[in-house]
């Protein structure tokens, strides 16, 4: 699934290829990808089409983009999810899901594999109240990601594994699997450790080892992957250091890198380095 990093780049595309432009039309292939409150396909493209693109803003992993009308449109990739712009005369890919015309000349093109991605046609109470948005923690790149307020969060899923307790979006925004492994290696902390055993320290590296990993994933564009690409069709740079790579050695000590299941995900560690 893509993450922070991948969805902030795809972010920072659509911001600088679509805002200030007008939705002109579209079409729904994939109708059950279309919910909320307007989940009719021919209703949804109706009012949004005539709508400009105001801006294109991010929590954690949803897509939100304000629309001159004063809806929104919220957007979540899930698992295989992509979103590129195109010019309108491209040749359609064999998993388009939805495509909005864009001033008559680009489309911007939702693909997905697996058809579990989201797209739903809101008002600004509807955006407040959102389950996935209203009890989603703290945005781990913004100020308001403290020690104190993610220890707190911590606490609250003290009996939990450390691991799931960071893919828990009411923990931190936006971290997930490929990030929840490269940050607990960064920090020396094995996956399987309980989260209320970690103590004012473990907290503190923790956090800015979740601060740093994203930070450098966002430079790169986001994880190299089958999976994602920004909104121009490009692969992310960054490459893990754990993720992925059980079996193999590991790049700091040269353990073989360990692989187990925590909180029904895979997940690799070093048990040298995690020790």
């Amino acid at each position: 699934m893509p993450e922070l990093p991948e969805v902030e780049t795809l972010r920072r595309g659509l911001a600088r290829r679509l805002t200030g432009r007008t939705i002109t039309g579209g079409r729904v292939l994939v109708p059950k990808m279309v919910k909320g409150s307007v989940e009719d396909p021919d209703e949804f493209l109706a009012r949004v089409t005539g709508s400009k693109i105001e801006s294109i803003g991010r929590r954690g992993k949803y897509l939100i983009f304000s629309l001159d009308s004063g809806y929104y449109l919220l957007l979540h990739l899930k698992m295989r999810g992509q979103i590129v712009v195109v010019p309108s005369e491209k040749p359609v890919d064999k998993y388009l899901a939805v495509a909005l015309e864009i001033d008559g000349s680009e489309e911007m093109r939702f693909h997905d594999m697996w058809t579990w991605g989201e797209i739903r046609f809101m008002d600004s109470s509807e955006l407040a109240d959102h389950s996935g948005l209203s009890a989603m923690g703290a945005e781990p790149l913004s100020e308001s990601f403290t020690t104190a307020v993610f220890g707190e969060a911590l606490r609250r899923k003290a009996r939990t594994t450390i691991k799931a307790a960071l893919l828990d979006q009411s923990v931190v925004a936006g971290v997930g699997n490929i990030y929840a492994d490269e940050s607990l290696f960064r920090s020396g902390i094995r996956p399987t450790r309980v989260a209320g055993s970690l103590s004012d320290g473990d907290v503190e590296r923790l956090r800015g080892q979740i601060r740093a990993v994203l930070e450098a994933a966002t430079g790169d564009g986001g994880t190299l992957s089958d999976n994602y690409v920004d909104a121009d069709g490009n692969a992310g740079r960054y490459t893990p250091q754990v993720y992925d790579r059980g079996g193999q050695p590991c790049d700091h000590c040269g353990a073989i890198l360990e692989r187990l299941r925590v909180a029904g995900r895979g997940t690799v560690f070093c048990p040298v380095c995690q020790g």
